[in-house]
């Protein structure tokens, strides 16, 4: 993929999943300019009594940002077609909001009823991964419910390596400076989200760059019909495999001659009923970790 011409850029290999177990798959991103190209696969399915996993696998899938058309294309490879959205994306509108169920209620306390605490802590160790110096940052972010919240408790670590690599797009959307964003997850309680009035708590200086590897570890609690509370615990990690740095080839973030313009294409394995998009679960639960 890498040509003595072509505007410099980076690729990339990550592997998602559990820890030691790369049941989420393996990416492919490829940055140059104003433009990426993402290449993933969904899958469906998890392990057999013996341990092993049995998965089944989607189409080969290709998501493609230009700024310079304001566009987004998602390509799949094996049916020869293509979609294409505005990039950024266009803000909701108050029908399509309620149309998604995603209308919040309104905020009915004048004090705090959720505490967002982030704990950012840099260990102080270095080491060099693919030519850079990276830094051992462990942050830990703490959800606590307070009095009104419908909001359930939520403890998540995330251990990781970070580099400073500037992999972003002119068009991606920017924080104002100075500004940091923290997210929270709520549940639906009578078809609507509850709308809490957050505190939020930082220490530490929040990680800004790029992280090669990280291990997430979740502690989650939720309500059960009888109305009593469960707590799950659940890991992931994220290892960076590949990167190298040079000329792409410009034809990678351009459609393939012979592909075919439609509106929707698929997605997810063929025995699949009902799955959420890998790609959906990457963008969503893995904004901040990849600067997207």
């Amino acid at each position: 993929m890498f040509q003595a011409s072509g505007s410099n850029g980076i690729k990339m290999t990550i592997r998602l999943g559990h820890p030691g177990n790369w049941d989420w798959g393996e990416h492919s991103v490829y940055v140059a300019g104003d433009r990426k190209r993402m290449e993933f696969r969904n899958s469906e399915g998890g392990k057999k009594a013996d341990g092993t996993l049995q998965l089944s696998y989607g189409p080969r899938l290709v998501a493609i940002t230009r700024c310079d058309l304001g566009q987004m294309f998602e390509l799949n490879l094996d049916a020869s077609e293509y979609t294409s959205a505005p990039y950024p994306p266009r803000p909701l509108t108050q029908e399509q909001i309620e149309a998604r169920g995603f209308e919040p209620s309104p905020i009915t306390s004048d004090k705090p009823t959720l505490r967002l605490e982030v704990s950012t802590t840099d260990t102080g160790e270095r080491k060099q991964m693919f030519g850079h110096i990276a830094r051992h940052v462990i942050t830990t972010r703490k959800q606590i419910p307070l009095e009104g919240s419908m909001t359930e408790p939520q403890e998540s670590v995330t251990d990781a390596w970070y580099i400073d690599l500037n992999q972003r797009l002119s068009c991606d959307r920017n924080w104002p400076a100075g500004k940091t964003a923290y997210a929270y997850t709520t549940l639906a309680v009578n078809g609507r989200y509850p709308r809490e009035r957050v505190e939020f708590i930082a220490t530490g200086e929040p990680e800004t760059g790029f992280a090669l590897h990280s291990v997430m570890t979740s502690k989650i609690t939720y309500p059960l019909p009888d109305g009593t509370r469960k707590q799950t615990d659940s890991s992931s990690e994220v290892l960076v495999t590949q990167l190298e740095e040079g000329p792409l080839d410009p034809g990678l973030f351009e459609i393939p001659p012979g592909f075919r313009h439609v509106h929707h294409i698929e997605r997810n394995p063929r025995s699949a009923s009902r799955m959420e998009d890998l790609w959906q679960r990457f963008k969503a639960g893995l904004t901040s970790f990849f600067n997207l």
